[in-house]
């Protein structure tokens, strides 16, 4: 079989898995939270972090954003999501989910907005771009004192409550202008993306992004494969090196 120098990659991932191995068992021991992030039906915000029953079965998990900054990106439900204002022409708030990997975006898919009793209210603006014009929520608003939409695409959909500081603000459309305008976002387990394919994995762990998963275990799935796996490559082009050139190898 040749000398111990033939065994040095099995080596290097052997002392990887156990060393991966032996450090979360250790962290899970220590501080299982750390492990979980924020529970399942609880708000990503600082939020009441409790949750009855009743209502975990009507909602799987929830996020707050306040509309003060143009763009804005973030998981919720395993699906990557975008918010943007458009404050150009007619105000209003358009929404898509799309994959993603590393500085990539592909994949868009638009939402379209609807009221509690199923009506659509989507307004396609001259771009062919569909938004839920301010002008629709102070209508809601003040008609119905609604403030509750459905948004959906091909792929999901979530509930969607706007709510503000009613007391410095009369109507969404002063706090929108004031960016403090919040959405509230929920989202039920029907709707939550729960496939995942080969390349989205890869680039998740990589990017230390991997949807529901905290920084540390997705640094420590980076620890276990990235090294090793660049190892092997390595030992692997010297040995064609070797075979090639002659001479040289490991």
């Amino acid at each position: 079989m040749g000398d111990i120098s033939e065994m040095r990659a099995v080596i290097v991932i052997l002392a990887f898995v156990v060393f991966t191995v032996t450090l979360v068992g250790l962290m899970v021991s220590e501080s299982p939270s750390m492990f979980m992030g924020i529970a399942q039906g609880s708000s990503g915000t600082s939020t009441d972090q409790t949750a009855s029953p009743s209502s975990l079965l009507a909602w799987n998990q929830s996020y707050s954003l306040v509309l003060n900054v143009s763009d804005a990106y973030f998981p919720l439900g395993g699906w990557n999501v975008l918010v943007s204002k458009l404050e150009w022409g007619e105000k209003g708030i358009f929404m898509t989910t799309y994959d993603s990997w590393w500085i990539f975006q592909w994949n868009f898919d638009d939402f379209k907005w609807y009221t509690p009793d199923n009506q659509e209210v989507t307004h396609i603006l001259s771009s062919g771009i569909p938004s839920l014009l301010l002008n629709t929520i102070d209508s809601e608003y003040a008609v119905s004192n609604n403030t509750k939409y459905i948004a959906k695409n091909t792929k999901t959909q979530f509930g969607i409550f706007f709510t503000w500081n009613k007391t410095a603000y009369a109507t969404p459309s002063n706090a929108y202008d004031n960016n403090s305008l919040v959405m509230i976002f929920n989202i039920d387990f029907n709707d939550r993306n729960t496939s995942i394919n080969a390349l989205s994995f890869i680039g998740g762990i990589f990017t230390f992004s991997l949807p529901g998963l905290p920084f540390i275990p997705n640094l420590i799935l980076w620890l276990m494969i990235f090294p090793a796996a660049m190892y092997l490559a390595f030992i692997f082009v010297l040995r064609i090196i070797g075979a090639v050139f002659g001479g040289g190898g490991a």
